[in-house]
């Protein structure tokens, strides 16, 4: 085997100072974290340690079988436990139902994003090892750079169509893992890598509790990322707390700032932006920073579909989001059929169906007059046929029909018209053993309103097989009618039919008209459309948005190019771009 240098895993053919990372072999790597060569599921040599969190520490590693270098994360929260003689992880006296619990959420975590290996934005998870009483998640090694060094080399921010197809990858994996019920609740531009070919990935997935103040590991939050629940210890985290994380580190790439510390924002949640930043920023794009960073939960952005329709307002965004989730199509050709001599083949259809009601009616006559397996089977008044049972009435079985448990045969309940919440609480409390699971995809109905299940996998009401592995029922969520009637807007200020628009998941880019008769921020129509017109689901809707009464020569030219952020609330910060630009993020 070729002598590794523990540094940096390449050959070095045993040199005391490694030659090409500069790592001595006689260093010696302390307590509590694995020692230096250690070996791993029999295949992976452990080398020094990389990084070290709350909940965890990184090694760099070698793969004898796959003859290359990969990153190991150990579970390793502080303050929780100690590393015996034998390398095992032992719980501290009285932390070890705590202990146990966070080690099943680490071990959630990266079994759930191994399984999401196919997305750009996210970590590769190569192995999952439990051993040492701890797991080991092993991390593709690949050559990037942190975020943070790569908006310095590109002049400290970047412009909407530069930062567009960095950032929406993320937000479509973000929004994938967060429908898997997988959560970051780090992103931050510290927690960013951009890869040789040009992508954005998220790194550092933790367990919740070292995202939150409060809990029994200490906690690691992103100043001007971390969302206000995340510094309340009796808050949930959920999607708005992701989306908070994401709309910062946006905000960041676009503006070179990060926004002031969410704790400082409770108290005066103006978001501080300066003009010059928002002269080179679409206005749908200022929108969307606004609305994603706000301060209440209840005016923030919910999900991340609602901000995806938000940050693509313009055509070209449109065409790349539907070009990256389109999947594979196979065309079906259609063969002319050939012409047929003789008879047509609805007289031949009607000769067959009459041969088959005559055969059938005489069959049921004989097996009505002589049942030939009369008595041959016996059943008790509280035992029904499973194969009846398939084909029987709603109105035989009732509603709330279910088999014995120890029966092989199980059957689906309907879900159609629930929330999925609800259909999850139902198999929760159900004494049937199943599960709930919701599709990637959902799906346009137009019989049942958005938000809720409108199809499911096997349907609701049939009988099946419980098989080996237990039921699991996956649901489609209704994205509603795929044609939208688009509201009225004519006199609304741009932020209400904004918000209008995109409630019906519409697509909105504006464009800037002065006006004598309808006030500076309103909206004087649709461009190319008018109120109850009907359009496509994810359609782009053109608003004319006044800018008020044209002023005269002397008036200060940077009056309209600033009126579309005035409209979200954005505060004029003419000196945020001077020496005084620290400050200004912090406040």
């Amino acid at each position: 085997m070729p002598e590794l240098c523990y540094g940096c895993m390449k050959e070095n053919s045993g040199e005391d100072v490694c030659p090409f990372c500069g790592f001595d072999k006689n260093t010696q790597q302390k307590a509590p974290f694995l020692p230096l060569g250690k070996k791993l599921a029999d295949r992976y040599i452990v080398g020094k340690i990389i990084s070290n969190s709350t909940d965890s520490a990184t090694y760099i590693a070698y793969d004898e079988e796959e003859k290359k270098t990969v990153n190991i994360r150990e579970f390793l929260p502080a303050g929780l436990c100690t590393r015996s003689a034998d390398d095992s992880i032992a719980p501290n006296e009285g932390s070890e139902s705590t202990y146990s619990e966070y080690l099943s959420e680490f071990n959630t975590i990266y079994t759930k994003l191994k399984k999401f290996s196919e997305l750009s934005a996210t970590i590769n998870i190569l192995d999952i090892i439990q051993e040492n009483n701890t797991v080991y998640a092993v991390e593709e090694v690949d050559e990037v750079i942190p975020f943070e060094e790569y908006i310095e080399r590109m002049g400290e921010s970047m412009d909407w169509d530069t930062a567009r197809p960095l950032f929406m990858p993320l937000l479509s994996a973000l929004s994938q893992l967060n429908q898997d019920g997988l959560y970051h609740f780090g992103v931050a531009p510290e927690n960013l890598v951009v890869t040789a070919s040009g992508k954005i990935r998220l790194v550092n997935f933790s367990i919740t509790q070292v995202r939150q103040k409060g809990k029994k590991v200490a906690d690691v939050l992103y100043s001007g990322c971390s969302a206000p629940e995340q510094y309340d210890e009796e808050s949930t985290l959920d999607q708005q707390t992701e989306i908070y994380g994401f709309t910062a580190t946006l905000f960041y790439a676009l503006s070179g700032k990060l926004p002031a510390d969410a704790v400082k924002r409770k108290e005066d949640g103006r978001l501080l932006i300066s003009t010059n930043v928002v002269k080179k920023l679409p206005p749908h794009v200022v929108s969307a920073l606004a609305n994603g960073l706000q301060v209440d939960r209840e005016n923030r952005i919910s999900d991340f579909e609602t901000m995806r329709a938000q940050l693509s307002a313009a055509p070209t965004v449109k065409a790349i989001q539907e070009e990256i989730a389109r999947p594979a199509v196979v065309p079906v050709i259609e063969e002319e059929p050939e012409e047929k001599k003789g008879l047509s083949n609805f007289a031949c259809g009607l000769i067959s169906a009459i041969v088959a009601l005559v055969v059938f009616a005489a069959v049921g006559f004989f097996w009505l007059s002589t049942n030939p397996f009369d008595g041959m089977f016996q059943q008790s008044p509280d035992q029904t046929d499973p194969t009846s049972a398939s084909t029987s009435t709603e109105a035989e079985l009732g509603e709330d029909f279910t088999y014995p448990k120890d029966s092989e045969f199980f059957r689906v309940p309907s879900f159609i018209g629930l929330k999925l919440e609800e259909a999850q609480k139902k198999a929760e409390d159900s004494d049937e053993e199943f599960v709930v699971v919701r599709t990637i995809d959902d799906a346009f109905s137009d019989t049942v309103a958005e938000g809720f299940i409108c199809e499911q996998t096997p349907e609701g009401r049939t009988t099946i097989n419980r098989g080996k592995d237990g039921v699991t029922i996956s649901v489609t969520i209704s994205k509603g009618s795929k044609q939208r009637i688009l509201p009225q807007v004519e006199g609304r200020t741009y932020e209400q039919a904004l918000q209008s628009l995109t409630n019906e998941h519409l697509i909105t880019d504006v464009a800037l008209e002065f006006s004598d008769d309808v006030a500076e921020n309103n909206v004087i129509s649709y461009k190319d459309h008018k109120a109850g017109d009907k359009v496509e689901y994810g359609s782009v809707v053109t608003l004319v948005v006044s800018l008020g009464k044209e002023p005269d020569e002397s008036s200060s030219s940077e009056t309209s190019s600033f009126t579309a952020s005035e409209a979200i609330s954005f505060l004029d910060d003419e000196d945020s771009g001077d020496s005084s630009s620290e400050d200004t993020s912090s406040e």
